[in-house]
């Protein structure tokens, strides 16, 4: 479900061509309490999850997806991929109409997806056939009036439910499957030097993460790479690890370290943001929607593996219990899965974590999130396991221009 996240200067929310680094002094910044959120036409279709999405300029690109079409997934229908590219032009404050606006090289889904001056860069994926280790970047022609499409280097190797983020000219993705594996790689690619190709650098330390969200901020010593939530699935007889945690990459030291847990549920319940999405706002906020429930999530991650254990120790009572619960599990309500409604910040510089609105709006697994100017786009993701929306949301996080500190 792959997030794109953007680089924002100073204390405004301007879109910046190339992130700062060396910064020493911590910014006072805070967001309003309370959430602006107005609809948006929605995106043609049903509504697709883990769509590639980012900005060229003032167009707003999204691309690909999955969807169950035809019958819902409880009734045995097929998850479809797309290849379709809408655009919608944001230079008129969000008035105009989505447009096709071309078609991509094959249907995909849940790739990473960067904006950078060049365009939207592209990057893995998979569909029901294959992974993908293709990275292309999407830009808009304004001559043609369409999408088009520009091969770069490729992966050295598959990546899928993966997340990226831009530092400088450097592009980073982060966790997702490895050649089909759950894994915790991390690559970079230089965009003022693509004839050297992505480089694997450090990996993450501890467990896989497959769909983490990955954001880039300043901090007091200089830019990092930050990567929150994602899980392991069961490996073996090894119990599957949802991350409630965030941890960063210097690019400085070429290292990683753990920078603090995530902001706990009401009633100190562990939170995940894994399948959500998130963006940096200013230049020491990281903004985190969406996703899903740490507890829900994780029992559903090892309901096959623990009614084998009872199968092996002759508890058929808990076998029948397990079994009925999975049976049951695509069968709830969307509020049922808890899926994260708060937006919540961390400031890079005092560490700091706040809840700033809550909205069912922003309760989405796999939607694409893009930050032009001062406003956040959520586009489409899940209601629930399998079921889609076609809304696309903005929520308004202040006017363009005006310091963060100032509100």
């Amino acid at each position: 479900m792959k997030p794109v996240y953007l680089k924002f200067i100073a204390l405004f929310c301007l879109p910046a061509a190339a992130a700062l680094s060396g910064c020493r002094q911590a910014p006072v910044q805070t967001l309003p309490t309370g959430l602006n959120r107005t609809a948006l036409t929605d995106l043609p279709g049903k509504g697709v999850s883990a769509p590639f999405a980012g900005l060229h300029g003032n167009k707003l690109i999204v691309a690909g997806g999955c969807n169950f079409p035809d019958r819902p997934v409880t009734e045995g229908g097929a998850k479809k991929y797309y290849d379709t590219i809408y655009v919608l032009d944001t230079a008129n404050g969000f008035s105009s109409a989505w447009e096709a606006a071309g078609t991509f090289s094959y249907p995909v889904a849940y790739g990473a997806a960067v904006s950078v001056p060049q365009g939207v860069v592209c990057i893995g994926g998979n569909n029901q056939a294959t992974a993908f280790s293709d990275v292309w970047l999407l830009r808009w022609n304004a001559s043609e009036k369409k999408v088009t499409a520009e091969s770069w280097p490729s992966l050295p190797v598959t990546l899928d439910n993966t997340s990226g983020a831009a530092i400088g000219t450097k592009i980073y993705v982060a966790g997702g499957n490895k050649n089909g594996a759950p894994g915790n790689a991390l690559f970079c690619l230089d965009t003022d030097s693509l004839g050297n190709g992505w480089k694997e650098l450090p990996p993450m330390p501890g467990a896989a993460r497959v769909q983490p969200v990955t954001i880039a901020q300043q901090t007091p010593g200089g830019m990092k790479l930050f990567v929150a939530g994602g899980f392991r699935p069961v490996q073996g007889n090894e119990p599957p690890v949802v991350s409630t945690d965030m941890i960063a990459y210097d690019p400085a030291t070429d290292s990683w370290k753990t920078v603090s847990p995530l902001m706990p549920l009401p009633g100190n319940e562990p939170r995940t943001v894994t399948g959500g999405c998130g963006v940096a706002v200013g230049d020491s906020l990281l903004l985190f929607a969406g996703g899903v429930n740490y507890e829900r999530f994780l029992t559903a991650l090892d309901r096959d593996r623990l009614k084998k254990i009872a199968a092996e120790k002759g508890d058929m009572a808990a076998v029948d219990s397990l079994t009925e619960s999975g049976k049951a599990y695509m069968l709830q309500p969307p509020e049922w899965y808890k899926f994260n409604t708060a937006l919540v910040t961390y400031n890079t510089f005092t560490g700091e974590w706040k809840n700033i609105g809550d909205s069912e709006q922003a309760a989405r697994a796999g939607a694409g999130a893009v930050l032009h100017n001062c406003t956040l786009i959520l586009i489409n993701g899940e209601l629930k396991p399998g079921v889609r929306t076609p809304q696309v949301n903005k929520i308004e996080l202040g006017e363009e221009g005006q310091p963060l500190n100032e509100r």
